[in-house]
């Protein structure tokens, strides 16, 4: 495998660490609802901010793993063409959908940063709750989650159009001469 250098290589090691860090929150998401149900059926005590704070984390960790799952080609393809199609054919594939994609994430980017500002200016808190938690931290990392999904889109997308504008096939590169 090529070491990752450069802007790309540096993106991909960001979603990595972020995603590989994320991923010890599961545990601990587990383990407060764990504790819920313990408190609420085996004590009859129920909490009032543990199904707001387990929402919260369920959703932190969906939204800054998405970027690393991207990163790890973990999202659903329609492959039923697109595997038949050559290494240059799948970068122009690739580079076409990548385009819509990174319009999608843009906007989602922008009005996400639109309402973790709006969030932290008026002090939103979740009025549906009796724990009423500050809304403004899951916000935030809404759009940080975003930014990530959206800068791994545009590694991919440079790397998509180095393969399309290639002079030859990306899979030559692969290639290695033995001594």
């Amino acid at each position: 495998m090529a070491k990752k250098n450069g802007v790309l290589g540096l993106i991909d090691r960001v979603n990595e660490t972020v995603g590989s860090l994320v991923s010890y929150g599961v545990p601990l998401l587990g383990f407060l609802v764990l504790y819920e149900v313990i408190m609420r059926y085996g004590f009859n005590r129920p909490t009032i901010w543990v199904h707001d704070i387990s929402q919260f984390m369920f959703g932190a960790t969906y939204m800054l793993g998405a970027g690393y799952t991207y990163l790890r080609r973990g999202h659903v393809n329609m492959d039923m063409l697109y595997v038949r199609f050559s290494k240059r054919g799948k970068a122009m594939a690739d580079a076409a959908t990548g385009a819509l994609f990174l319009i999608f994430l843009g906007v989602l980017v922008w009005q996400s940063g639109i309402m973790a500002w709006e969030s932290i200016i008026f002090k939103e808190v979740l009025t549906q709750s009796v724990f009423e938690p500050p809304l403004y931290p899951i916000k935030i990392i809404f759009f940080l989650g975003c930014v990530l999904f959206l800068i791994q889109g545009l590694g991919f997308f440079v790397r998509d159009l180095i393969a399309v504008f290639a002079k030859q096939d990306p899979a030559a590169n692969a290639t290695i001469k033995e001594s």
